[in-house]
């Protein structure tokens, strides 16, 4: 578990402290809401027809009074041992803004007072293990919040994605004012995907759907693969991915093959110098809106040149510095980056091992279970 069962307890405690745990709920309703899982779990009380864990709840909290949420929490459901996805998504159901809480003052009124104070006491103790309460929407004026990691992403909102990309796209803008582009020419040989990120990023299943109401004609991972080209090190990237991917579409974050990253309107040798060292990358995976990872499989042309009179590449320190320079650039503009030389792919079996490795632990960085 990243999320450490110190960590747990405290935050469960002070929430605790703080009072009013179910907000305007019954207890049972509000577990349903926070820990789903409760709905699947048997009961261990088999008395009045009982059968699932929320009729255990509901018999010893909303209709009796002997179970306290001390029991509730550290017994019962175990909350110090659940999976971090399942604590992380307690987290941000507690202080949803579906469950509004209340004090009651000394005339035995009630007084209702912000999640946020449960969002800074949440924070109190998980920023230790790497994560943070953040707020990434709001509905009726009301914050809602996510569990993301604490390294600081990359700043603004994302509103297009160009990616699939098998040749360059010629690109205008629409509307300078509202930064709307549109694509003029090419725009049958990419996509773009311009929907509202989620807290969470973008899954391939939330990809395949809205791919799937596009009416393509060819299916997406076909077209995906078109965008790749002749390199076999990146078909086994991806045709790796999606192995990992199959039945698990709706927690794993989508890759983007060939995406846009930067565009430079004009070619290359229509340039003087070079304003972009590699405009188009190789993959893109999205955790939140401001959680991105850039993967790049580094073949021969990042750091050696070709002559052609003697059909062969030389090594070029002025190439790799180049790419020393971009992949700084991108760093320090918050992308996570990892490259892959190509070589380390050319064994089909010991590639797909590495690629495998690889996502597990990326996927562990970021707090998905797989």
């Amino acid at each position: 578990m990243n999320i450490q069962e110190l960590t747990r307890q405290m935050i469960i405690d002070e929430l605790l402290m703080i009072g009013c745990v179910a907000g305007h709920m019954g207890v049972a309703e509000f577990v349903r809401k926070v820990y789903p899982k409760a709905n699947s779990l048997p009961t261990t009380d088999h008395r009045f027809g009982m059968t699932t864990a929320i009729d255990d709840i509901r018999q010893h909290m909303d209709r009796n009074n002997d179970w306290s949420f001390e029991e509730l929490f550290y017994s019962y459901l175990d909350f110090l041992k659940i999976n971090d996805e399942d604590f992380k998504y307690f987290l941000t159901q507690y202080v949803h803004p579906s469950i509004r809480r209340f004090q009651i003052n000394d005339e035995y009124e009630k007084i209702s007072f912000s999640n946020s104070v449960c969002a800074e006491a949440i924070n109190k103790y998980l920023t230790s293990d790497g994560y943070e309460l953040k707020q990434i929407d709001t509905t009726a004026n009301m914050p809602i919040y996510s569990v993301v990691p604490l390294t600081p992403g990359v700043n603004g909102k994302l509103k297009n994605i160009i990616f699939a990309s098998k040749y360059k796209p010629e690109i205008v803008l629409s509307d300078a004012l509202n930064n709307n582009v549109t694509i003029v020419n090419n725009a049958d040989q990419c996509l773009v995907y311009d929907e509202p990120i989620g807290g969470h990023g973008i899954t391939w299943k939330e990809l395949q759907d809205w791919y799937d109401n596009g009416l393509y004609e060819l299916d997406m991972v076909t077209f995906m693969k078109n965008s790749l080209g002749d390199s076999p090190m990146e078909k086994l990237f991806f045709d790796t991915y999606l192995e990992m991917v199959a039945g698990r579409e709706g927690k794993i974050p989508a890759l983007f093959p060939q995406v846009w990253l930067y565009y430079d309107p004009k070619l290359q040798k229509d340039r003087i110098k070079k304003i972009f060292e590699h405009q188009r990358m190789d993959f893109l995976m999205l955790f939140s809106e401001s959680q991105r990872v850039v993967i790049e499989i580094d073949g021969v042309q990042h750091y050696a040149e070709y002559v052609k009179g003697n059909k062969k590449h030389y090594a070029s320190v002025d190439k790799y510095a180049d790419m020393m320079a971009a992949q700084r650039e991108m760093s320090l503009a918050g992308y996570d980056v990892y490259r892959f030389g190509a070589k380390e792919l050319y064994n089909l079996t010991i590639g797909k091992r590495k690629v495998c490795a690889f996502f597990d632990r990326l996927f562990s960085k970021y707090g998905i279970s797989v």
